[in-house]
Formats: structure tokens, C-alpha cells, sequence
């Protein structure tokens, strides 16, 4: 049996595990229905259309079953979501999209976006969190593989024809997730280690690098809410510390080994925030936010920031606050300062938590330097993750011993007596 697969013993403090165990398949497929969901753009079209019906399907299947188990917290969740959306939705309700941009903007976020985010009511458990990161990693390692074998274009790698950005940013919550189960012993030394090395040379070869910083932040953001943690902690912290204080140095003495984009940030990053397109958007987005306190609707930022070779200011925050309004946009910007805290506030007892910190802290710096709101689905379902995380942690007492941490696992019969399986009972 896998290191991932083993069940976990049950203390007077279990971590995050309420809800009905799920088997070996059932747990497969929750992962890989989510996982698509987030990914599915970045493979060859043909298979990418295909994964996105085929997991469209079983998302809608699976959470209409959630919904129906009076146990299932799936029913808040999906309630939360249709209400996040609805009111980001509104403002193209109350003013119709004057262009075909806007158009498809607003169908797409009320569709595929919608849906990627509801999917995530499909996870029950922590064990399907785990697998969730388990399908990143290996998809990172698939699309890793694919960006080193595609070549560069203007230092820029591909993949499968995928936007180096978008591509990057699945190699980079990758790196991520590596990490993480790295950290909760869900993988060894140096089985994590290859897996990060393979990943980062991916990341490297798309030349993207917003999602560069983005990964930084989030092994940040990991590492010190696994030194908040309670009970022994903090070795496998202090070696992601070690390992990535080891980078940061070859990194400043020897930039020349970085692609040219990379190593244009690390010789003079004022040059590459002030003086580049993104500056120009920044400054008429501000312009266009202070006259426009209820927005300018979907899709109508270009008329307005007169900037025609670009549809969006690649900022989600100030996207939203621009197109959507002070209230629609300053509530979505709330909703996620507030899940932040409680995930760093949970991330003292539960692993789990500071997992999704890590993707959310991922993703709202990524959506800080380039896409659109449609663009911005990682950002979704990490926030929909984060809120069930919190429901499933409501469901038992407060913790004091985090995943990972405790005494030495036994695999043998004798740890896990019959009607127990590892899990907490309730």
C-alpha cells in the first residue's frame, strides 16, 4: 500500500476527517473530477473538450448524491457558491454586456467557472483533499513534461499549445501541493524532491513570471502555518525553510542561469512593475474605478481605459472593482480576506487549512498579474475548498495534534482494529 493510501490513526484529536469514509475509486474519481475541472484548457483541445464533459458530468452527478446525504455539508456549499456568483453575475444582468467579449464573459462565468467552483462539493474528507493534491501533482508532472518537450518560443514554453501563463500557474499550485505532502508525510524525501525539481524546471521553461512569485508566496504562506502548528512540529518545515532560503541564494548569486524573462526580474524588478503595460493598466483601471463607483459593466474596460490591444487590465481585483463596481467587487475582495484569516486561524491545529491557505495565497497573487475573472477559476475553487474545510473542522471539537506530527505510524493489524480503519469515530 502507498504512503497516500494508508489510513491515518485516530487520536482524542483527529484532524479534519468527518463525513462517511469513501472507498479507494469513489476517493479517485472526487479528486480527478475536481482536478479536471481546474486543468482541463491546458491539454490538446480534443482532450481537453473531453475532459470537461466527462467531468461536467460526474461533478453534476456526484453532488446531486452529496446533496441528498443529510450528513453532507455539500448542500451549504453549493448554496454559498450560487450566491458568490449571483452577485458577481448581477451587474451583467442589470447591464447587458455591450460587447461580444462581454458576452462570452458573462456566459462563462455563470458556466464552466460556476461549475469548476461547485464541483467542490464533491470532496467529503481529508482523504479526498489529499488525493485532490495528489491528481495536481501528477497532472503538474504530465504538463511539466509536456512544457521541457514543446521548446520555447521567446523563452516561452507552451506545452500542449496551452498560454504560458495559465500553464505555469497548474505547474505552480503543483510545487505546491509536492510540498504539502511532503510535509504531511504523504511522500518521501526524495520522491518529493524529484517531483518539485522536475516541476520547477516546467515552471522555469514557460518564462511566465507572475506565477513564479505566486508559488514563492504560497511556500511561504505553507511553511508558516506549519510552524503554527502544535506537538513536535516543524522539522519537514525547517527543511522546505533550508531548501528554499538554498534557492533564493543560487538564485541572487548566479541569475544568469535563469531564462531571460526570470532573469530580467531578479537583475531589476522596479523596471518590470513600473515600466511595462501592466503599469499603464494599473494607472487607467485606478482612473476608470474612481469615476465609475458602480462599474462600467462586463466586458466595456477597453472602451473605457481606451487600451485596445487588451480586453482586461490582468488584475482580478481591480477587474472587478472596474467592470463590476465598488460593492460587487469590494465584497468578493472581503469574502476572500475573511476566508484567509479563518484558514490561518484553522492552519494552528489542522493541516488541511494551511493546504488551502497556500492555494488561495497562490492564487490571489496570480490573479493579480494577468487573466480575467474566467481565468481566475483556481482562485474560485480554492475558495470553495477553503469554506469546506472550515464546515467539515465545525463538525468536531478543536484539535491539538495536526496531521503529521504525532507519534510513528504503524501499518501492522494491531494499529488499526477491526470497525476503527483510521478514522475517528463519531
Amino acid at each position: 500500500m502507498s504512503r497516500l493510501a494508508q489510513p491515518v490513526p485516530a487520536g482524542p484529536h483527529a484532524t479534519t476527517r468527518p463525513g462517511r469514509r469513501t472507498g479507494a475509486w469513489s476517493t479517485l474519481v472526487r479528486a480527478v473530477t475536481v482536478m479536471l475541472l481546474l486543468n482541463f484548457d491546458q491539454f490538446p483541445r480534443a482532450f481537453g473538450r473531453a475532459f470537461l464533459l466527462t467531468a461536467a458530468a460526474l461533478a453534476v452527478l456526484i453532488v446531486f448524491n452529496e446533496m441528498l446525504r443529510p450528513e453532507s455539508r455539500a448542500r451549504v456549499v453549493v448554496f454559498w457558491v450560487v450566491v458568490v456568483f449571483g452577485v458577481l453575475a448581477l451587474p451583467g444582468v442589470l447591464r447587458r454586456p455591450e460587447t461580444d467579449y462581454g458576452q462570452l464573459k458573462l456566459i462563462l462565468l455563470v458556466t464552466v467557472t460556476l461549475l469548476a467552483t461547485v464541483a467542490v462539493a464533491v470532496i467529503r474528507s481529508q482523504r479526498d483533499i489529499e488525493a485532490f493534491a495528489l491528481a495536481v501533482v501528477l497532472c503538474g508532472v504530465v504538463l511539466a513534461v509536456a512544457a521541457l518537450a514543446s521548446g520555447a518560443r521567446d523563452g516561452r514554453a507552451a506545452g500542449f499549445g496551452s498560454n504560458p501563463i495559465w500553464l505555469a500557474r497548474a505547474i505552480g499550485l503543483a510545487v505546491v501541493a509536492a510540498i504539502w505532502l511532503y510535509f504531511c508525510r504523504r511522500l518521501s524525501m526524495p520522491r518529493a524532491s524529484a517531483l518539485v525539481v522536475l516541476l520547477a524546471l516546467g515552471l522555469f521553461a514557460t518564462g511566465s513570471r507572475g506565477p513564479l512569485v505566486a508559488a514563492v508566496v504560497a511556500l511561504f504562506a505553507l511553511v508558516l502555518s506549519g510552524f503554527r502548528r502544535k506537538v513536535r512540529r516543524g522539522r519537514r518545515e525547517w527543511v522546505g525553510v533550508g531548501l528554499m532560503g538554498a534557492l533564493v541564494v543560487v538564485v541572487l548569486a548566479l541569475p544568469s542561469l535563469l531564462p531571460p524573462r526570470m532573469y530580467a526580474l531578479v537583475v531589476d524588478p522596479s523596471e518590470e512593475l513600473a515600466e511595462t503595460a501592466r503599469a499603464e493598466m494599473r494607472e487607467r483601471t485606478m482612473s476608470i474605478i474612481a469615476e465609475h463607483p458602480g462599474g462600467v459593466g462586463y466586458g466595456n474596460w477597453t472602451s473605457h481605459s481606451w487600451m485596445v490591444e487588451h480586453d482586461y487590465p490582468h488584475n482580478l481585483w481591480l477587474e472587478l472593482l472596474a467592470e463590476a463596481g465598488w460593492l460587487v467587487g469590494g465584497a468578493f475582495i472581503l469574502l476572500c480576506l475573511v476566508t484567509a484569516v479563518r484558514l490561518w486561524g484553522a492552519a494552528r491545529s489542522d493541516a488541511v487549512a494551511g493546504f488551502v491557505l497556500a492555494m488561495v495565497a497562490f492564487n490571489a497573487v496570480a490573479v493579480s498579474t494577468s487573466g480575467d475573472v474566467n481565468a481566475s477559476r483556481g482562485l474560485f475553487v480554492s475558495l470553495a475548498l477553503g469554506l469546506l474545510v472550515l464546515l467539515l473542522r465545525g463538525r468536531r471539537p478543536a484539535d491539538t495534534t495536526p496531521t503529521g506530527t504525532g507519534p510513528p505510524r504503524h501499518t501492522g493489524p494491531a494499529a488499526h482494529p477491526r470497525g476503527h480503519r483510521g478514522y475517528a469515530r463519531r
